[in-house]
């Protein structure tokens, strides 16, 4: 009996860790934004060549995800192209999050998101399906910022292909704003920076505070990538919000130390442990991560 208790408990633990694993990585489907007009101002100054350098279309980026020993599953960016509206240049990027396959007797996760930002890297529409036997949950946010008004829909289409419709709220906000997959690539935009920022995030219809120190701190970072230590820069954060499960606490991120800011080595802490998410596997033009060489 106790061995059945046991085995019970295992199954639970490793199934919160694959849903909370996936929903910090993308911040559980939230969006935030810096509503400082002095900051939007500056982002929005910053040179479409600069943007462009470090947005580049056809860049994809996996992640392994780990808790203690477990290979519990991968993370897949990818920035699909890019195009022009109303004087803005759009990227749109999509996410994809698998469970490690020997896992599917316990839980099995097929996650993606789909998200349009523009070069300043705020978000103009996000979009995420979640997959399962009975069928697809989707998820959207649509920004309209010319009434300052941000719409979210959620419904579900069984696996006989009947939709259902559930939630729709609309939501006063306060300036432009980000979802959960303009986040990752808001992180890499800042990550050479030193300041400490809040970001106001929202998990569907619930605000709370994500907090981010970009320190601007030189480390090296050992990956199974690369048979040598990588240049990073380091940040840390905390948000005060209780996610899926129960997620909860800080967060670490060391990003390469150079014009691409890619994050080498991210860990998320949640109540019963770390969870590690290194990087596996990249296809992006001329970029190796960078050789960490120790300053005399």
């Amino acid at each position: 009996m106790h061995n059945s208790v046991s085995q019970l408990n295992i199954k639970k633990t490793l199934v919160v860790v694959v849903v909370v694993a996936v929903s910090v990585i993308i911040f559980s489907g939230a969006f935030g934004w810096d509503g400082r007009e002095k900051e939007a101002g500056r982002l929005a100054v910053q040179s479409v060549q600069e943007q462009k350098s470090f947005l580049q279309v056809g860049e994809e980026l996996e992640y392994s995800v780990s808790y203690s020993f477990f290979s519990i599953g991968t993370v897949r960016f990818k920035i699909l192209d890019e195009s022009e509206r109303n004087g803005r240049t759009i990227f749109k990027a999509m996410a994809r999050i698998e469970s490690n396959p020997s896992l599917n007797w316990l839980k099995e996760v097929h996650i993606r998101f789909y998200g349009e930002i523009d070069d300043s890297v705020f978000s103009y529409y996000w979009i995420g399906e979640d997959s399962s036997s009975s069928g697809i949950d989707y998820r959207s946010l649509t920004f309209n910022y010319a009434d300052s008004e941000l719409v979210y829909n959620n419904w579900d289409v069984l696996s006989s292909g009947e939709r259902k419709d559930g939630k729709t709220d609309t939501t006063q906000i306060r300036g432009l704003g980000q979802d959960g997959l303009s986040l990752f690539f808001y992180a890499r935009q800042h990550a050479r920076e030193k300041r400490n920022v809040t970001v106001p995030t929202f998990i569907e219809d619930k605000e709370a505070n994500a907090y981010i120190n970009f320190q601007d701190k030189i480390e090296d970072v050992d990956i199974d990538a690369v048979d040598y230590p990588v240049e990073t820069v380091f940040l840390d954060g905390k948000a005060d919000f209780v996610g899926v499960v129960g997620m909860t606490g800080g967060f670490r991120g060391w990003f390469s130390n150079d014009d691409a800011r890619i994050p080498i080595v991210a860990r998320l802490s949640v109540w019963i442990g770390s969870i590690k998410v290194e990087l596996k596997s990249w296809k992006r033009t001329g970029w190796q991560p960078p050789r960490y060489v120790e300053k005399n």
